[in-house]
């Protein structure tokens, strides 16, 4: 038996012996800066070129439609084994990601470490937030990833972040979840429904008799001009018969006339793309989700 247990730890220290592994992210080969069609890093061949063309595909579309870029990289095994801080690092040091809106996001896999990291932009931490990391990595990816199958593990996972960023597709939420849920919406409609009530409470309350009792009898235009115009409403309380008047200014300008602000600034069109792609500075701030599977 003793025998066996020694093999078996001599293996695994073979193993480990043979593996690549790495110790700053200067040694990761960034495949987009040569080629804007390619996003995911395997410098120890760990996964398949189908796989790899998959999610290819979907990250660039994801970039060209939203101007989100994502990096993939897997390796075998990290020398300081923190996934967080290297799929960090990896981000600030070479800017992924569009520097006025920080969209960029590092996935991470080290299979030797048994870990899977996601590090997300500043700009992403909103739309992508710790938690729904943690879902798509536990829901999509692990059980894959504990049988040792890192094409279809990285691929799910893959497909599910771009489809939860491009608006395609929600991860499912548990049955705990669901319930938290909708306690929390209908607290929300309570708080907005309870807030009208008072409101028009308030309106309807004449301020000398502290009656409910206001009436609106009409509207007097005050003035105008090309951009507003200054109106004022008379109420007439029907307990005392107080009158009350309320000013207001009414815009005439057009809302076809407001610009209106998108999420992401569009992505630049796939026929004018460079042969080597381009990040645009993106900032890294922390945000993102790991484990050990």
């Amino acid at each position: 038996m003793k025998k066996i247990i020694f093999l078996l730890f001599a293996l695994i220290g073979i193993a480990n012996a043979s593996a690549a592994i790495y110790k700053s992210v200067d040694e990761i080969q960034m495949v987009y800066l040569e080629d804007s069609t390619r996003y995911v890093c395997d410098p120890d061949h760990l996964l398949s070129p189908d796989s790899i063309a998959q999610m290819d595909a979907m990250i660039r579309f994801l970039e060209d439609s939203t101007s989100i870029q994502i990096v993939v990289v897997a390796v075998e095994k990290l020398a300081s084994e923190d996934c967080y801080q290297f799929a960090l690092d990896l981000g600030k040091k070479h800017g992924i990601g569009q520097k006025k809106t920080s969209n960029g996001m590092v996935i991470l896999l080290s299979t030797q470490d048994r870990c899977i990291q996601f590090a997300t932009g500043s700009g992403l931490e909103g739309y992508l937030p710790d938690a729904i990391c943690d879902r798509i990595q536990r829901r999509y990816m692990d059980d894959a990833f504990r049988e040792g199958d890192w094409n279809r593990g990285l691929t799910a996972g893959v497909r599910a972040v771009c489809g939860y960023l491009d608006g395609s597709m929600k991860p499912e939420i548990d049955n705990d979840e669901e319930g938290g849920l909708w306690k929390i919406i209908a607290g929300f409609f309570g708080l907005i429904g309870l807030g009208a009530w008072w409101a028009n409470r308030k309106a309807k309350t004449c301020p000398k008799c502290k009656a409910i009792k206001l009436v609106f009898k009409e509207t007097r235009l005050l003035s105008e001009t090309d951009t507003y115009k200054r109106v004022e409403s008379i109420f007439v309380c029907s307990a005392c018969g107080h009158i009350v008047s309320r000013p207001q200014t009414i815009s005439k300008l057009s809302d076809r006339s407001r610009r209106r602000v998108g999420t992401f600034s569009s992505g630049s069109d796939s026929s004018e793309r460079d042969p080597g792609g381009h990040f645009g500075g993106g900032h890294f701030g922390g945000g993102g989700s790991g484990h050990r599977f």
